[in-house]
């Protein structure tokens, strides 16, 4: 094998390393810290350049009351209106629909500031 197929063969490797590493993180997360009892309220992700306002009218279009944001400005926590709501929030782009309590458990480490009210 020559320098040049030595070369793509470890692309080819690191690639595939990378996007199984992905699809599992994906997979680990939707599964995991799946909502138990949606009705209970639910937290939206979207992509992280999402704006508040853009996730917050995203996050309750479909049939959410807003609760709060879920420490960063792309995540809403909603109260869905009705069952099929973390289907259709899927559908309609958002990448993730998590449990809250879970999501904030996760967060803690982070040592994210809270407004005061």
């Amino acid at each position: 094998m020559d320098h040049n197929g030595i070369f793509f063969r470890r692309c080819f490797d690191t690639a595939l390393i990378a996007s199984l590493t992905i699809v599992s993180f994906f997979l680990i997360v939707r599964t995991g810290l799946a909502p138990q009892n949606p009705a209970n309220g639910v937290a939206v992700v979207f992509a992280p350049w999402t704006s508040a306002e853009s996730a917050l009218t995203r996050a309750t279009d479909p049939g959410g009351r807003f609760v709060r944001y879920g420490g960063f400005p792309f995540i809403a926590v909603v109260m869905p209106d009705t069952a099929d709501y973390p289907e259709r929030i899927l559908a309609g782009g958002a990448l993730f629909v998590l449990d809250p309590q879970a999501l904030a458990a996760c967060l803690r480490g982070f040592n994210l500031k809270t407004v005061s009210q």
